[in-house]
């Protein structure tokens, strides 16, 4: 099912971002992991958010310098597809039993659900990170990119560096009230963590 191109030279489009090489993974991988997806309670929609999480956990893979596929690649991206499918469906509580003849594959790759959950953590705090005020945003982004609070203090014409310790004090326990507050970090086991 895989082109001419070889495993390496469609990574390397990946990791490039090369349209014709993203457009025949998509080809080629699309239509089966459709398939599997409504074959067990999903729908198309399902079906394409699930193909594009399974291409950014490729793309992370590839960028960390973790990739091992002992496989063909289509068959890594249907694996990684399936796992977050079960996932998923385990998620809604309506798990169904997925038949295929490639389970073997899925443990072939290392740390792959480590990977699914560390995007869906990365996920649920982008999607909280976006809740909040345009300033909490900007004041969160520069503690985390380590600049000096004396300057932060000046960037944002705050009084003193104290308003703006306890300005980014307010925001990190706003962000974390929603985030806790989600249901999806409930769902996901997240507060033994």
């Amino acid at each position: 099912m895989e082109s001419d191109l070889t495993k390496e030279k469609i990574i390397e489009g990946i990791t490039h971002g090369d349209h014709e090489v993203l457009k025949l993974v998509y080809r080629e991988n699309f239509k089966i992991i459709r398939h599997l997806v409504t074959s067990n309670n999903g729908n198309v929609t399902d079906a394409k958010d699930i193909f594009q999480e399974t291409m950014v956990v490729l793309y992370r893979k590839i960028r960390e310098n973790n990739l091992e596929i002992t496989s063909s690649l289509n068959t890594y991206i249907y694996a990684v597809a399936r796992i977050l499918w079960l996932k998923e469906l385990t998620l809604r509580k309506k798990y169904s039993e997925v038949y295929d003849t490639e389970d073997n594959f899925i443990s072939k790759i290392p740390n792959i659900v480590d990977l699914i959950e560390k995007n869906e953590r990365l996920r649920l705090f982008r999607d909280k990170f976006e809740e909040l005020s345009e300033d909490c945003k900007k004041v969160i982004r520069m503690f985390l990119n380590k600049i000096p609070v004396k300057d932060i203090t000046k960037i944002m014409g705050y009084s003193s560096e104290q308003h703006t310790k306890n300005r980014h004090y307010r925001c990190k326990k706003s962000l974390i009230t929603k985030i806790k507050g989600n249901n999806k970090y409930k769902e996901l086991g997240y507060e033994n963590n």
